[in-house]
Parts: C-alpha cells; structure tokens; sequence
C-alpha cells in the first residue's frame, strides 16, 4: 500500500468518529500497511471516513473546513440568495453566502472546493481497495456501491454550485487535471447513482448509511435537476464565457421519464413513510431519532456520546437566545415572504418561524420523548424595527442536556435531513407533471399538506395553496415544506428564477433585515448563480479556467 493510502486510513481511525455511532466503539490499530483495507471492520472504518466529510469540521491536514460542510456552512451556501432567508449587515462568518457578496478570495468557497473534493478523494480509494481486500464478493459490491454513492453526492453538490470540475475516479490524482464540462460529470454522477440503486441491499453497512432506496431517491432528483436546468434555459447567458456550464446535451424529456421512473419506484416500495400529524414535529427535534429514521433517508448525523463530535449549537438553524436555554447565534433570518406563504392555520408556519428564546421570564418548556424542550416566543410575523425577537429559524428544537449528558453546554446532536421522503414525493411529482400526467402530479400535495393542515380540511388547504401553474405551486410547497433544509438556492437556480426572485423580493422585515435585502440585491448579478472558482485553486493549477463574471 502507499504511504498516502495508509495515512488515509489512520486518519480515518483518528478523526472520523462524528459521521457514525459504530466509531463509537474503539476498533484495533490499523498503523500498519499490511492492517489497512483489509477486513470488513477495517472497510466500516473507511466508509465512515467517506461520510465524515458531509458534516466535517477538520480535513486531515489540520484545515478548519466547517464553513464549507453540513458542519455549518453549506446551509448557508444553499438556503441564501432566495426567497426563504436573508442575512442582516453583520460581518460575521458565512453571512457573504447570504447576500451574494462572495468572490474568487471566499474562504468558505475554498472550503467546500477542499472539504468536498476530500470527500471523492477518500471514496476512490475505498473503490479501489475494495476488490484487493478479505471481503466477501457480496460485501464488496455493498462497500462499492455505497462508495460510489458518496462519490456521487460529493460530486453533485460540487457541480451543482461550481458547474464544470476535475474528473476524479483514481486513488492517485494529477493536480494538473483541468475542469471538464458537465455533461463528463453527471455521466459519473448518474453513473455511480445507478449502481448503489441497482446493486445496493436494503440493509444499511452503518447506522448513518445510505441503502438502495436513497441511492434511488438521489438518482430522481439528480435526474430532476438536469432536466429542468435544461428545460429552463440555465446560464445559457454566460456560456460565451465559459461553456463547461452547458446543459444543451440533457435530454429534458427523456430525463424526466427516467426521473419518474426511478422515483416511482421508490415512493412505492421502499420502507420510508411520511410520518403522521403526531410525529410531524419530532421531524426536527434534537433527540427524536427514532422518528427522523422512519422519514429520512440520509441525514447529516452527530454524536451524542462524544464532545470532540458533537456539534456547535450555535450555528443549529434554531430559535435564538442564550445557550442555556439552547438558543443560537441567528444569523440567517426568515424572509417575510416566506412567512406570507403559508395560509393561516398552517401549523408549519408558527412551528417554523418564531421569536427568540427569553430568560426573563423563563422561557415555558415541553417535553418530547423523554427530553425537556424550551418553547420560544410566537413571532409576530410583522416585526418592522431593529429588533430581531419576534423573527427566528425556529424548525429545528435543541434539548436541555440534563443532568446525564456528556456533551458541553455549548454542544448538541442535532441531525441535518439531506434526504427527505417528502422530498421524494415532491420531486416524484415534479417528475409526474413533465411527462405529462398533471392530475397525478397535484395529488402527490395532498399526503404531504394532510398532516399539517391542523383545524383546516385538506379541502380548505388545497385550495388555498392552488395556482393554475402547476411549478409556481410545486416551488412554493417546496419553500413551505422544505425551508432551511438547504434546498431552496438550487430549486431557484434549475428553474431559472434566482434573479427575478431576488430582484422581486419585498423589502419587509426589521430595519436590518430590509438593509439586508437591499444588499443581496444591489450584490446580485445572474453570473453568479455559480460560485467562483476559488483564485488558491487557480493558482495551484493553471489549467483551471474561471467561471464566467470572476474573471471578467
């Protein structure tokens, strides 16, 4: 084995214990060469090094890489520059993601170029060790196709916000490799997605892992993706500058079939419910695993059991306040906007949008399978001054620690979903309506509006949220159900409305929050629907061209 191919694996025994409970336990010394890469105990290791990189903190040559992770960032990377969040005029960490003020010198961007590529980086070794190594010929297709399951997120999330990169399929890698289009990258991407779905098992490696049927579900939405950015004309204005970024060679049609084939079938046969009105909430509560499980088919996980795992409550996309009460920091705000989508008497809106904690008086509290929950203050949805109290993140609920916990006051085991079964079911109707069967479409809404109705009937709801143009009503439920789930940049972006959104965005809210949006405004420009190269990424390799606008 390489010298690189063995410090992979020690670092993966050191430092990727926060993607799984299974590094919870303390696995024998894999130091040596001949250790590495070679039973199933040693490929779980490695595959837990593969998903570490989703929320990672730090890469292995010491860089703090969170704000370009699940950790914290990519949240801001893909929930700002739209109609759910805007940020205040604050300097502080991420906030540039928010008012599309980022450039080629971003650190954030360079950490996500880093963190991401990390990621493919520790996949194609799986990959490539997996056939060299004391397994079983049916585990080694369960490791591979995970792998390649990974290898194709990685790469998704990449292109999706940088357009062309390196093609990347060896353990070694020549740092001179150019960015090559995206037609090259998605035939990896679907490549890889086809065959965790076709030679997967329903039995998950990992707690954390993927199985079959997300490899399915994340095959639909890329397949969604393509053809609406195909459909909708995306960045077709910028490729003069740097053509990498075309879509003209995705079949929008044929895509869409095969979006709605692959997505059919897992919204029919796979295990994962919408869970009913009475879990609805536990959805997005810190400690409710057990129901997140049933409805989630990937999350971005964190320990419970471990301090240098856990993860920061302050970035959680919570109610703010004081940490003693789990408050956060607030630094993505709700747009007014998305307040006024939800009709009245919709319970995701007062569940999603809040106002801050209060420790004088003492917040109320509730208590959720067997956790104590403080309960912020009811936004007003109408806060027009400076003060942000009556206007937070609210979907996500951190739980008081307890007398037993072994984290620290600051930390939490706040899971992130990346893949949702309602989420399925919308893109499975996305996919419905563009091969043509509109009415099957619409009632793809009704499961997902039926269990947060509340007092309304499903009759009253549907009509309330009806809109003769089947994607301008699709678009919304997906701002309504999805909100700060790290969805929303991308659904603007492949229909090709970020710049009429953001330039049509009203400017409510507190005096700050209207600055805010002032600013996104007068800082947005269509090239920027792809995020820039980073210039230490140029520098390192001359063969990398710039995307359009950076450069100019």
């Amino acid at each position: 084995m390489s010298k690189i191919t063995k410090y992979m694996a020690i670092i993966a025994l050191i430092l990727f214990g926060n993607a799984c409970d299974f590094l919870d336990q303390v696995p024998y010394s894999i130091s040596s060469p001949e250790n590495s890469y070679k039973d199933e105990n040693d490929f779980k290791i490695a595959l837990a090094g593969c998903y570490e990189v989703i929320n990672a903190m730090f890469i292995s040559d010491g860089s703090n890489i969170s704000g370009g992770t699940y950790s914290q960032g990519l949240q801001y990377f893909l929930e700002g520059c739209s109609d759910n969040v805007i940020g205040t005029t604050a300097s502080a960490t991420l906030m540039s993601m928010l008012r599309a003020d980022y450039n080629t010198e971003s650190q954030d961007v360079n950490s996500f170029w880093k963190a991401f590529f990390t990621g493919i980086s520790r996949c194609n070794y799986l990959i490539d060790r997996a056939p060299k190594g004391e397994l079983t010929p049916e585990q080694q297709i369960q490791f591979t196709a995970e792998a390649r399951f990974l290898r194709a997120f990685y790469y998704n999330h990449l292109a999706s916000l940088f357009g062309g990169l390196p093609y990347c399929v060896e353990p070694a890698v020549d740092p001179r490799l150019p960015r090559e289009n995206l037609e090259k990258i998605y035939s990896l991407i679907i490549s890889d997605l086809k065959y965790a779905y076709e030679n997967h098992s329903e039995e998950k490696i990992l707690k954390c892992s993927i199985d079959k049927w997300g490899a399915g579900a994340y095959l639909g939405m890329v397949y969604n993706y393509l053809a609406s950015c195909k459909r909708y004309n995306v960045g077709v204005t910028l490729l003069d500058r740097c053509p990498l970024n075309s879509f003209a060679w995705v079949d929008a049609d044929a895509t869409s079939l095969a979006a709605k084939t692959v997505l059919e079938d897992v919204v029919n046969n796979c295990p994962y419910i919408l869970v009913d009105a009475s879990e609805y909430k536990k959805l997005f509560y810190e400690m409710s695993k057990n129901t997140q499980y049933k409805e989630c088919l990937l999350m971005s996980e964190w320990s419970s059991k471990n301090t240098s795992d856990a993860r920061t409550v302050y970035t959680v996309l919570a109610p703010a306040g004081s940490v003693t009460v789990r408050g956060t920091w607030q630094r993505m705000f709700p747009t007014m906007r998305l307040y006024k989508s939800y009709t009245e008497g919709d319970i995701r809106r007062d569940m999603f949008i809040t106002g801050m904690y209060t420790t004088s008086p003492a917040p109320q509290q509730e208590t959720v399978d067997g956790y104590v929950y403080y309960i912020p203050r009811p936004s007003s949805g109408t806060s027009n001054n400076s003060s942000y109290q009556l206007f937070s993140t609210g979907k996500f609920r951190i739980s008081d620690q307890g007398s037993g916990s072994m984290l620290l006051q600051s930390q939490c085991a706040m899971n992130d979903p990346l893949i949702r079964f309602a989420d399925v079911i919308l893109h499975y109707a996305e996919a419905l309506y563009f091969t043509g069967n509109e009415p099957l479409a619409r009632q793809q809404f009704i499961p997902i509006r039926d269990r947060i109705k509340g007092t309304l009937s499903i009759e009253d709801i549907t009509a309330a949220y009806k809109r003769d143009d089947f994607v301008e009503e699709l678009l919304e439920e997906r701002g309504r159900e999805l909100c700060f789930e790290a969805k929303r940049r991308i659904d603007l972006m492949r229909f090709g409305k970020m710049t009429s959104t953001i330039e049509t965005l009203p400017e409510e809210g507190t005096l700050n929050l209207r600055t805010g949006i002032q600013l996104l405004k007068n800082n947005w420009s269509e090239y920027k629907i792809w995020y820039p190269v980073p210039q230490i990424q140029i520098e390192v390799n001359s063969n990398f061209v710039q995307n359009a606008g950076y450069a100019d």
